[in-house]
């Protein structure tokens, strides 16, 4: 259903089912100087044409498109639809959200302090958890304001959310339940991406990524973002 360098991802593609939800990082970037938050950082030409690339073999019917408000993202989107639309000859238009860039940020000006201060590495170990960050909510109220996002519309068809590694990681580590995690197994690569759809008998978010499909309990709640 997708072609991908990921195998993994692949198999994940295979697994799911046509209406899930796809959450993809956005493709490659350029470096991240250390110290900076990255915002204006842009796609590199590389990674243009696998998003392109990417979107062109993708045979999922795609409903919608939403990507973070950061440029990368919306890049990766933009190539993507490019390389879809000559495939699938549909016009989609991206639907662009601060949701899915800084929905675990409470206090911007804590939070870009202690972004500046401490590798991401140690702020996601420490955000799964459960630890108090500044300027950061709680992995569980940012799971029910995102999830509730990315579960807003029922459709026949897949949806895509292009945003960024930290997102794609609580997502998935929240689905698996886990809190502590090895940073070279499980930190998604870049234009990589989990499927979680939800099952309505079991009431529970179910994640497939790298191959492998998780459940987690939890309580929709389709209008909290209406008219948003």
């Amino acid at each position: 259903m997708i072609f991908s360098i990921y195998e993994d991802f692949v198999k994940s593609a295979n697994m799911t089912p046509k209406n899930a939800k796809l959450i993809l990082r956005h493709s490659l970037r350029g470096d991240i100087r250390k110290g900076e938050t990255g915002l204006n950082t842009l796609l590199t030409r590389e990674g243009k044409v696998l998003a392109k690339h990417f979107g062109q073999h993708c045979k999922f019917n795609i409903e919608r498109i939403f990507s973070s408000y950061i440029q990368r993202c919306v890049e990766t989107a933009n190539c993507f639809l490019q390389g879809y639309d000559k495939t699938h000859n549909k016009n989609l238009d991206i639907i662009t959200t601060d949701i899915l860039a800084d929905c675990y940020i409470d206090d911007i000006k804590k939070a870009g302090k202690l972004f500046k201060n401490k590798n991401v590495q140690y702020i996601m170990s420490s955000f799964l958890r459960g630890e108090t960050l500044p300027g950061m909510k709680d992995i569980h109220s940012t799971m029910n304001i995102l999830l509730n996002f990315i579960f807003q519309n029922e459709c026949e068809n897949m949806e895509i959310f292009v945003t960024h590694d930290t997102f794609l990681l609580a997502i998935i580590c929240f689905c698996y339940g886990i809190t502590e995690y090895n940073y070279d197994e499980i930190w998604p690569y870049m234009l990589e991406g989990a499927f979680i759809y939800y099952d309505s008998n079991r009431g529970s978010i179910e994640c497939i990524f790298r191959g492998i499909q998780r459940g987690r309990k939890f309580t929709l709640q389709r209008n909290l973002h209406a008219g948003r």
